[in-house]
């Protein structure tokens, strides 16, 4: 066997009932923590786990920590934090928080020495930019940083998991998977939903810069998939569902310079 990134999409948080207005919401204490608490039950691979990464934002900072870690030894449910994997949008629920205020709520679970005080900023001129073609760097990023971490698991543990939380939407770009999405929905992933693949080129001893992440479709990875849709069949379909991934985050660039003009709450 190899080394198998679980991709997992955060618990339900506050933005999911109430809506965009609210700043980085962690998860709520009803739906996000059942989701939690079914993601701790679900989940059959803790013996194997070596490594959780995260989006920095609080719900999938949450998600990691109620619903990964309590399953691990103690001492190894340390989440690392990746700005690339945060959300896609600029909305104030798609905006992070400052690395200081994450420190001083979850400080002493977090690696995160690598992480700038406003990975966050999501400007137009940023690299955080709701813009596709950032939204495709910025996924390809993310693969590099978790096939390099993967690797290095490979070293502690030939069937190794690397744990990665992140969000719904990016979840489609990071895999380069957009099943499911349509003109009104820009996720087919439920919340605390978890995937499971594996690197096409771990080693990266051809030509795969890309990265590319490979679905295990195995019986019971896909009987977890309550929504589960299948891949196009044809190049033309995928080209057809990533337009529509893509027209989604124009909409995002869109509504990004309403919320530019509103001060966001550091504390919501």
């Amino acid at each position: 066997m190899a080394p198998t990134i679980d991709i997992i999409r955060h618990a339900e948080a506050y933005h999911n009932l109430f809506g965009p207005h609210v700043r980085d919401p962690g998860i709520t204490p009803i739906g996000g923590e059942q989701g939690c608490a079914s993601l701790r039950k679900k989940y059959p691979h803790a013996d194997d786990v070596i490594f959780i990464i995260s989006s920095p934002m609080r719900r999938c900072i949450e998600t990691a920590l109620r619903g990964i870690a309590p399953l691990l030894d103690e001492g190894q449910g340390i989440v690392s934090l990746l700005p690339d994997l945060q959300e896609v949008n600029a909305s104030p629920s798609g905006t992070g928080s400052p690395l200081s205020k994450l420190v001083d709520t979850y400080g002493e679970n977090l690696e995160k020495e690598t992480v700038p005080e406003d990975w966050y900023v999501k400007g137009p001129d940023t690299k955080n930019a709701p813009d596709p073609d950032k939204v495709e760097v910025r996924a390809w990023r993310a693969r590099q940083s978790i096939r390099r971490a993967t690797r290095i698991a490979a070293r502690h543990h030939p069937d190794a998991h690397v744990v990665v939380v992140t969000h719904g939407e990016f979840a489609h770009w990071l895999t380069q998977d957009f099943a499911g999405i349509t003109n009104n929905r820009n996720s087919a992933w439920w919340p605390a939903e978890f995937r499971s693949y594996r690197f096409a080129d771990l080693q990266y001893t051809g030509d795969d810069d890309d990265a590319t992440l490979v679905e295990i479709d195995t019986p019971e990875s896909l009987e977890r998939r309550e929504n589960y849709l299948p891949a196009a069949d044809t190049e033309e379909r995928k080209a057809l569902q990533k337009q529509i991934a893509v027209l989604h985050v124009q909409g995002h660039a869109r509504m990004a310079e309403m919320w530019a003009g509103q001060e966001l709450e550091e504390d919501a």
